[in-house]
């Protein structure tokens, strides 16, 4: 999935790649907590919070070697990416939003209704505020009509169709169970020889980095924030690092982080 034919960075220069980007996103985060509270920049900040999750899952699963984990994981990050592109493109905000609280409370509601689980299902999270009884209401007499879009024609719209086949794709043959799934987690377990070799799966690093990168640089972009410039030069930095360029990223975070002590990272955009 990279885009240049240089090799793969050393693990320890993706973890720390990997940490840099965990500490902006949670500056990210936390300006969007201070400065907004609107649906669509609550979807926004949900999604970057989510996707920097998934990356630390990944890193995480790769830890452990198990590698098929890490790619389905990324799996779930790509399509995260290709939901906000969706989204953001037709300015679907509302309406994913009703859609998700709609059918978040359709699965809640059948495992209440089931006989077999009366009493598993009970307790304040299946309660109901009166707003929400409300909006439950309405959204029954109109149910949303909205669509979870497919990920290659959304991987198309944005040009990035290496990100559907190659990573997308991929991974999806690995959600369901094939022959050989355990094969390499059986000599990992047992530690018997001879070990089949394997191919290295550090790729999986490199394109968790760069999904989680566009996932918050479109947050970014689509957001009522207006960002420093420096921000933006870190997030372009954080991908050239996956070329090799490993000290402009680390430079311009000691300054990102001077400016967020400040409190001068973010503002509300002017209307």
């Amino acid at each position: 999935m990279r885009i240049s034919k240089k090799e793969y960075l050393e693990l320890n220069e993706y973890v720390e790649l990997a940490e840099a980007i965990n500490i902006v996103s949670t500056m990210i985060l936390f300006c969007f907590a201070k400065s907004t509270n609107s649906i669509k920049d609550n979807i926004l900040r949900n999604f970057v919070a989510r996707s920097t999750i998934s990356q630390m899952s990944i890193f995480a699963l790769y830890e452990l070697k198990d590698y098929s984990g890490a790619w389905v994981i990324h799996r779930t990050l790509l399509d995260r990416l290709f939901h906000l592109h969706s989204i953001g493109a037709r300015d679907e905000y509302v309406d994913f939003d009703d859609w998700s609280f709609f059918n978040q409370y359709r699965d809640q509601n059948r495992l209440r209704s089931d006989p077999q689980f009366d009493v598993e299902a009970s307790g304040w999270v299946y309660e109901l505020s009166d707003d929400q009884k409300k909006r439950i209401q309405r959204l029954s007499n109109n149910k949303p009509q909205w669509k979870r879009p497919k990920a290659e024609d959304v991987a198309k719209d944005m040009g990035l169709e290496f990100l559907y086949k190659y990573g997308y794709d991929y991974a999806s043959k690995l959600v369901h169970p094939l022959s050989d799934d355990g094969l390499q987690d059986f000599y990992e377990i047992t530690g018997l020889e001879p070990r089949p070799k394997y191919p290295s799966q550090i790729s999986v690093l490199s394109n968790s980095i760069l999904a989680n990168t566009l996932v918050i640089q479109s947050a970014m972009n689509s957001c009522s924030l207006s960002w420093v410039k420096i921000l933006w030069d870190l997030i372009d930095s954080f991908r050239l690092a996956l070329d090799g360029n490993l000290e402009e990223y680390k430079l311009t975070l000691v300054k990102l982080c001077e400016l967020y002590k400040q409190g001068e990272i973010c503002a509300r955009k002017s209307v």
